[in-house]
Order: structure tokens, then sequence, then C-alpha cells
């Protein structure tokens, strides 16, 4: 007598637009077939992206090549949008593009209701929360406890539906008030996960960067180096600035505002980081007093 395993499904998210697809897609692909497998579970690969695909075991879902931040920012706008393609799994995890599975993955992780990474960076500091008290993902000091990386998260069904809905929402009411938090899709994770009990932290040797000294430690999934602006696609043509602004062209205009844009938001990116990481204490008394006037 026979007897039939009955099979759990895994999905795996991902987005890859432009030259991300041919870069990263195929070494991750690779690499969740060799060492997320096992018997008693069905791997699905799903990948948001613009380009053609001959491989029938990636499900493509096709999206617009969108510039930077976008890109990044819209990740749960599209995982909502095509939400039913994904409600078939489990359990489901999602992953950046640029990263590479390098030894098993514990099934252990499967059976919790939220995972996420501790961000690789932060371990013995303070991440980098939002701040700014007028923003929707503002996390008040209390709160502060573990800083997640946005590149690998997941959870079983249900609850991963309700933190895509739920941060969807959020992303869309920002845009409508022109508004961006500092660390886009990872300042709306950690204002999610730091409200929940249900979250198992994973080891930052889930998401270890590439370059980094190991110190004896086995990482499962390494964050691969990548040259971001010319992944990014951006333009570095320098534009005549005064022509821009009297001229009729308006492609101009909006790639100028563009770069002054990126050029502004990661000024903010590197002052947060400072305030954050060597702030006085004069300004985390202040914070602090400002929380309990509340």
């Amino acid at each position: 007598m026979t007897s039939s395993i009955t099979r759990k499904s895994i999905g795996i998210i991902t987005i890859a637009t432009g030259k991300y697809f041919s870069e990263f897609i195929p070494n991750l692909h690779e690499s969740i077939k060799q060492y997320l497998e096992y018997p008693e579970y069905k791997i699905n690969f799903y990948c948001f992206t613009d380009q053609q695909c001959n491989d029938q075991t990636i499900k493509i879902i096709s999206i617009p090549h969108l510039s930077w931040p976008f890109s990044t920012l819209l990740r749960y706008h599209w995982i909502f949008k095509n939400i039913k393609e994904f409600a078939t799994n489990d359990f489901l995890i999602y992953m950046d593009a640029d990263m590479k599975v390098i030894s098993k993955i514990p099934t252990s992780i499967y059976s919790k209701e939220l995972i996420a990474v501790r961000h690789p960076g932060y371990l013995n500091s303070k991440g980098l929360f939002e701040i700014d008290r007028i923003s929707s993902v503002y996390i008040h000091p209390q709160q502060r406890k573990i800083y997640y990386q946005g590149c690998f998260w997941g959870g079983q069904k249900d609850i991963f539906i309700s933190l895509i809905s739920k941060l969807n929402d959020l992303v869309n009411n920002d845009l409508l008030n022109f508004s961006i938090p500092v660390w886009h899709d990872e300042s709306y994770l950690n204002y999610f996960l730091c409200s929940k009990n249900n979250v198992y932290a994973l080891p930052e040797t889930f998401a270890f960067p590439e370059y980094k000294n190991l110190e004896n430690r086995k990482p499962y999934i390494l964050h691969l180096e990548k040259k971001h602006k010319e992944i990014r696609q951006a333009n570095e043509d320098a534009l005549d600035v005064i022509e821009t602004l009297t001229g009729d062209n308006q492609l101009k205009k909006m790639t100028l505002y563009q770069k002054l844009y990126l050029s502004s938001h990661e000024k903010c990116q590197r002052l947060e980081e400072k305030i954050i990481q060597r702030g006085s204490w004069i300004f985390r008394l202040r914070e602090w007093l400002s929380f309990y006037k509340k």
C-alpha cells in the first residue's frame, strides 16, 4: 500500500524590470531550484517584469518598467493587484531579484506566521526607522526594536495578503498626498512589522552582503552587489538647466525633475542615517518628549 504525500506550495515573488531581469533572475531562479525545493514542498516562482522569458517554470506577470524609486515603492501595488495569482499557495515569500540562495533553507520557516530578516547593517545599532512625525509610517521610539530589511520577508497566505493589502493602501494614500517615506518600501514594511508580535526574526544570514566578511558564519542567502546607476538605467547625460526650464520640451523637464528629486532624496537618506546612528542625546530626548506630548 502506497501513501501519497500532500505537498504544500510555496510562492516566491520577485520583481525585475529592465536590466534587472537578465542580470539577476536566471541565477536567482537556479539557486531557488537547488536549495529551496524539498519533496514535501512545491515551489512556484513568480516574476513581475517587462521582459520576455521562455522558461515555463517562471510564471511571468507583465508590468511596465518604472524609474526608481517607483520600481521598488510600488511592489505592494503590483502584488495586491495580482493577489489571486498567489492565493493557491500555502506560504508566500517576497525576495529581491539581486539575491542568490547558497545553502539549504530550513523548512521550519514555513511553519511561522510571519518572517522577516534582520538588516545586517543594523544588528548592534538603531535601524533607519521613519522619524518624521507627520509621516503615515512614523514609528515611535517604544516600537523601534528590530529593523528588518525589505529584501526577504513573507508569511502564511492569509497573513501575507493582509500585509500586502494594508501596505498597498498606505502607499496609495501617501502618493495621493505627494508623500514618500525616506526608505520607500522598507519604511512601510517596518511600520507594519513593528506592531506585530508574531514576526519570526530571521538572522542576517538570510540576506548576507556578498562581499562582507563571513566571520565563520554560513549564509543561506547572499545579497549581491550591483551597480545601482547602471542597473537602474539612470540617465546620466548632463542637462542644460536654463534651456530645459525655459523651453517647451516636457520630457527634458521631467528628466531634470527626476534627477533633482533623486539627488535630494539620497541626501535626506544620508542625513537620516547620520541623525539616527550618531544623533546626540538632545535629539533623542526631544523626540521622546514629542512622543509623550501626544
